[in-house]
């Protein structure tokens, strides 16, 4: 049987990210021959690149945002992201799929979201060394994560190794890489604090304490005991204030036993939950593909939605101009003056 072609492109996704060989292409190279070209009939956009690079492709526009974004429907056709969403079309299909960016890595996330056996869980905890880690970039968006690792540090040191509140003896910044989850598996908690509690909005911060054997002290989607099992995390959010959590991570700290019972907790509510998430990403890509271009539209390209299209295209010729680029420039030499 011969494999339909399709012509897709990626464009505004993170440094290091491969057209070829991601998520999305490998899941419709189950089924369909995949083009990647410069002028595709599919476009898959993600939010990292200059501000509205894509409108400037006209064909059928995907989006893939990694952050909490909720997507405008008047210039995307389908949408994958964090929020709980149902957008019909006329055949009563949701134009989007709620699939969170801490699943990206299929065969790393499901190696490790399951319980331990309570042999294996002591001898995790008797190679910690460290009682808990803070590794981050940038403040988040209320001050939660300068807030939990105040009120923990006032009962132990706590090792903040990233560029943020960096306290490390020699100023050594732990890299987000593999050698950060070796760091956190030294480690018997880590402080997994979103950049914002914005609901359904979860990330690696979660998911790398939990591939690394370290029991998440989490701050973030106020509705993560949907899908995370509450017994293997200590949810802040759930406590009426952040002292009453920190009082609960310290009691696990100075006893084995429960501590032990979260290591050997399974991360997620059911065992098949992965299983069936993947699926359904699955079968919403196919949904989509199987459509030529043109029956694949979704987005209205008419009157009012029209100029609200043609608008952003200009903005996106501006961000791409040469003016944009000095006003960066002199943004910058601003901020450096100021600082």
């Amino acid at each position: 049987m011969t494999m339909k072609r399709i012509r897709i492109d990626f464009v505004g996704f993170w440094p290091g990210f491969e057209k070829q060989d991601n998520l999305i292409s490998n899941l419709l190279k189950e089924r369909y021959k995949v083009e990647i070209t410069d002028n595709p009939d599919f476009l898959i956009v993600s939010p990292f690149g200059n501000p509205f690079s894509y409108m400037k492709y006209d064909c059928v526009r995907i989006l893939f945002t990694g952050e909490p974004l909720t997507p405008d429907f008047n210039v995307f056709d389908y949408a994958i992201g964090f929020d709980h969403l149902t957008i019909l079309d006329e055949q009563g299909y949701n134009r989007f799929f709620r699939f969170p960016l801490c699943f990206y890595e299929v065969d790393r996330v499901k190696k490790h979201l399951h319980g331990m056996k309570y042999d294996q869980a002591r001898e995790v905890l008797q190679n910690k060394k460290y009682f808990c880690n803070f590794i981050y970039g940038h403040h988040s968006a209320k001050g939660e994560r300068e807030a939990i690792l105040d009120i923990l540090q006032r009962y132990k040191r706590v090792e903040s190794a990233g560029s943020f509140l960096n306290n490390m003896p020699d100023g050594k910044v732990v890299p987000f890489t593999e050698e950060k989850v070796s760091f956190l598996q030294s480690c018997k908690f880590t402080i997994a604090c979103e950049s914002i509690s914005y609901p359904g909005f979860v990330t690696e911060k979660l998911v790398d304490p939990f591939c690394a054997d370290s029991v998440p002290i989490y701050y973030g989607n106020p509705g993560i005991e949907t899908e995370f099992n509450s017994e293997a995390m200590i949810n802040l959010g759930s406590f009426s204030s952040l002292e009453e959590g920190v009082a609960r991570v310290i009691q696990i700290d100075q006893d084995d036993d429960l501590y032990l019972k979260m290591l050997m907790a399974p991360k997620l509510v059911s065992e098949d939950y992965l299983d069936r998430l993947y699926e359904g990403l699955r079968e919403f890509l196919f949904r989509i593909f199987e459509q030529e271009k043109e029956e694949a539209y979704r987005r209205l390209r008419f009157y009012v939605q029209k100029s609200h299209e043609d608008c952003l295209k200009e903005y996106a010729h501006f961000y791409d101009s040469a003016e944009y680029r000095m006003f960066k420039i002199i943004q910058r030499v601003k901020r450096k003056i100021m600082k």
